[in-house]
């Protein structure tokens, strides 16, 4: 019944011709499909907004005035405003998201091989807090699906066609990748021309014996096909991941990780791959948030930035919804302020010389720009889709250049970091 009701709207779109008047779906986003994506499964509510952004149904945006664009990571980024993993993980629908006036989009996080990720259900909405707990659990087809979907982009990309089977991981041999050669990868790489920048979030097979070597394939195969790439360490989905935040534990990944780097950043001239960041947990403690900051500024670690945060598995007295107790990461408003803290503190302790990609409970502009005034350079969003749809990022950069001509603010770099007090 419920699909059959999805359906209807979602022929309307073309009808009406939303792709060119903004005013007409934002009306049916907020009076049909938000409505009735609110009574579907999370999970199915999900497939069916990235099926919507796939096939092109919300009106393209390309507001990027001048006040937005920044410059981060050695990339030219239209606006601040990107898309956290776990939305797109197999990177079936990057062009479908740039329409959206993201000014980058993050795919992942992707595993080696193919892996179907934990039991359903293993999402819930949190509608009274306005937030998510989730237990995906890593579901990826792995890097060769995800490989072969960046390959599809052609000409609008980077990417050229390469051909199947280059560097394949297979379940016998997974060390066959490691026979290839990664030139043979890199064949026919062309300046991107895409508006959104691309990054690759990479995983662990939740059965890997050597967790550390799947980052480091990661790195091979999709390294050359990305504007840059995150190691994942603090997903609580997956049984010890967060054990890679260990200090000791952590030196030892960078050790295995670095070399693969500079190979892939040699071989692409730095025409790609030029940046690699890690990705944290808001439940590390200042100690250990102060390591990993210093180990990450070690320039022989080649790692260039963080983002800040993954979600919590901590939850605040304030949760009203029913679902509260549900294992798995917390996302989405109730997260806010604890990112935005750890935002501060690491822009304090790096004394704003660390790339922090902040993320975390964004849904507005005023968000958006509490995070950049805390040290964050670019704010991904995620949850605030789920509540707001998929049109949200347009208000918001429309939004946040009304805080900035009220603010009288010329460039928004000039707001990093501003509420911080460096020592």
């Amino acid at each position: 019944m419920w699909k059959r009701l999805i359906t209807l709207p979602l022929c309307i779109v073309p009808i009406y011709g939303t792709h060119r008047v903004p005013e007409v779906y934002d009306f049916l986003e907020e009076n049909v499909y938000l409505p009735i994506m609110s009574h579907v499964s999370p999970e199915l509510a999900h497939k069916l907004a990235l099926s919507a952004a796939k096939y092109h149904l919300p009106p393209q945006d390309t507001y990027n005035p001048e006040v937005l664009k920044t410059h981060v990571l050695g990339i030219d980024f239209n606006n601040p405003i990107g898309l956290a993993a776990g939305f797109d993980k197999d990177c079936e629908a990057v062009l479908g998201l740039q329409r959206l006036g993201f000014g980058f989009v993050e795919v992942g996080s992707v595993t080696p091989l193919p892996q179907p990720g934990n039991d359903k259900p293993r999402v819930f909405r949190l509608s009274e807090d306005r937030g998510v707990i989730n237990r995906y659990g890593f579901p990826s087809k792995g890097h060769d699906d995800a490989r072969a979907n960046l390959a599809k982009i052609e000409t609008k990309s980077k990417f050229a066609q390469f051909g199947s089977g280059i560097g394949e991981v297979t379940e016998n041999d997974p060390g066959d990748i490691r026979s290839r050669s990664l030139k043979s990868l890199l064949l026919g790489i062309q300046p991107s021309t895409l508006s959104c920048k691309i990054g690759v979030n990479l995983g662990v097979n939740k059965t890997s014996i050597n967790r550390n070597y799947d980052y480091v394939i990661g790195i091979e195969q999709l390294g050359p096909f990305s504007d840059y790439l995150v190691i994942n360490i603090s997903s609580p989905n997956t049984p010890g991941l967060r054990d890679l935040q260990n200090i000791s534990n952590l030196r030892e990944l960078l050790l295995e990780v670095r070399n693969k780097v500079v190979e892939v950043r040699s071989l692409t001239n730095n025409v790609s791959c030029k940046s690699l960041l890690l990705k944290i947990s808001p439940d590390l403690n200042d100690d250990d948030l102060e390591e990993i900051i210093k180990i990450s500024m070690d320039p022989a670690n080649h790692v260039d930035g963080l983002i800040i945060s993954n979600t919590t598995v901590a939850r605040p007295d304030t949760l009203k919804n029913t679902q509260k107790s549900e294992r798995g990461g917390l996302s989405g408003q109730p997260l806010k302020e604890k990112s935005t803290e750890m935002i501060r503190k690491a822009y304090q302790i790096s004394g704003g010389k660390l790339t922090i990609i902040g993320a975390g409970g964004v849904e507005t502009a005023e968000d958006v720009y509490e995070k950049l005034r805390s040290g964050a350079s670019l704010v991904q969003l995620y949850t605030g889709l789920v509540y707001n749809g998929l049109s949200s990022v347009r208000h918001i950069k429309h939004d946040l250049v009304k805080l900035l001509e009220r603010d009288n603010v010329k460039k928004i770099d000039d707001i990093i970091g501003i509420d911080v007090k460096l020592t």
